[in-house]
């Protein structure tokens, strides 16, 4: 029962988090760049009273706003899907770096030490709940090294979804929409597929700093593949025109199902080469006509 509960809990604070960004993102666009902050200020205000201290959590709450209101700052400045994930998230990410040192220089712990207990007390309520059998101080370790990838792969993830959710909340409202075109035809870059062979080739080489290293890299181009098969899976879906209830569970087997989402993933790596969203409907146009 204990388990049940912490993986709910975990959950939502998932899917918490994932829209964290919207309001905010909502808010600067309705009321411009100088109202716009003051709903992370203000959030940010409430939390740190809430809290009475700077704390973690703090820290990421305050990251996610951050995220939202630069995704605004995107939508105005009329950039591509591309930029509008990749300059925002560049920015949480390089901001978080600056304030985990901050933190660890308030706690006078190093950044290392800091984050691998953070790790360690994850896994041990984890391991107490049942979700997960206990792990070795090296596994937590790795777990540890593979953090920036980790947690990059993750603001890609949550850019995406608060830009996916944004444009037609912003579009109901009649407010200014970026025009991204059919995000369901959306394909990652061809190029990023070096980063597939020469990531796969650092993990085949016994050598450990090369390997965390391809880890990281590995857990950021594999989340944009991800994305790349999600928009395969919604090419397929808009053109079938399936039931609402259908949609919504086949969305939940692709975003909380494995491995419904490594299957999504290796569409989304396959593509460049099998070009699923021409062959597949021109396929089927040739099986009518005969």
């Amino acid at each position: 029962m204990t388990g049940i509960v912490i993986t709910f809990l975990l959950i939502l604070g998932a899917v918490t988090a994932w829209l964290a960004p919207l309001p905010v993102l909502y808010y600067r666009i309705k009321l411009g760049r100088h109202l716009g902050m003051i709903i992370p200020a203000v959030m940010t205000g409430i939390l740190t009273g809430l809290g009475g201290t700077v704390t973690t959590e703090l820290f990421i709450m305050t990251g996610w706003m951050l995220l939202g209101y630069l995704i605004a700052e995107c939508f105005e400045a009329g950039l591509s899907i591309e930029k509008t994930i990749l300059y925002p998230g560049s920015v949480v990410m390089v901001t978080g770096s600056l304030a985990l040192f901050f933190y660890s220089g308030v706690q006078q712990t190093g950044i290392y030490d800091l984050a691998f207990q953070q790790v360690r007390d994850i896994m041990t309520l984890l391991a107490e709940s049942g979700i997960v059998q206990e792990t070795s101080d090296e596994v937590q370790r790795m777990v540890t090294w593979m953090l920036p990838g980790m947690i990059g792969t993750m603001v890609v993830f949550i850019a995406w979804v608060n830009v996916i959710l944004a444009v037609p909340l912003l579009r109901k409202h009649k407010l200014p929409t970026p025009q991204f075109g059919g995000l369901d035809r959306w394909k990652a870059p061809e190029k990023l597929v070096w980063l597939v062979i020469f990531g796969t080739a650092g993990l085949l080489i016994e050598h450990r700093p090369l390997f965390l290293f391809s880890m990281n890299v590995m857990c950021l181009v594999l989340m944009v593949y991800f994305l790349q098969g999600i928009s395969i899976v919604s090419f397929f879906v808009n053109k079938t025109r399936i039931p609402p209830v259908l949609k919504y569970f086949l969305y939940w087997l692709v975003f909380f199902q494995f491995p419904v989402n490594l299957l999504v993933t290796g569409a989304g790596l396959f593509d460049m080469w099998a070009d699923f969203r021409v062959r597949v409907p021109k396929l089927m146009r040739n099986d009518s006509n005969e």
